[in-house]
């Protein structure tokens, strides 16, 4: 499944990561390597399940965004873990 399709569902501005839930309810954490104005609720597609660079594509803003994957199949309860012990 290289092409997956998800939506924004949190931005964690401090650390420049987003959480996107995919189409089959799992959650992927990827920092954004760059300025990008992401929004919740952005589409994104791209290779959600894999860890490290990537290339993904937020089709609200018709933009490629350079991310880090840091976290894949993440449950909501798994991903709210990952994010604060990143602020600690």
């Amino acid at each position: 499944m290289s092409n997956l399709k998800g939506v924004i569902v949190h931005i964690e501005h401090r650390i420049g990561w987003v959480a996107i839930r995919d189409e089959i309810g799992e959650i992927t954490i990827a920092e954004l390597i760059g300025g990008y104005d992401v929004e919740k609720g952005n589409i994104i597609t791209g290779n959600l399940h894999s860890e490290g660079g990537e290339t993904f594509y937020n089709l609200s803003t018709d933009e490629e965004l350079d991310v880090y994957v840091e976290y894949i199949h993440l449950t909501e309860a798994q991903a709210i873990l990952a994010i604060q012990k990143c602020g600690r």
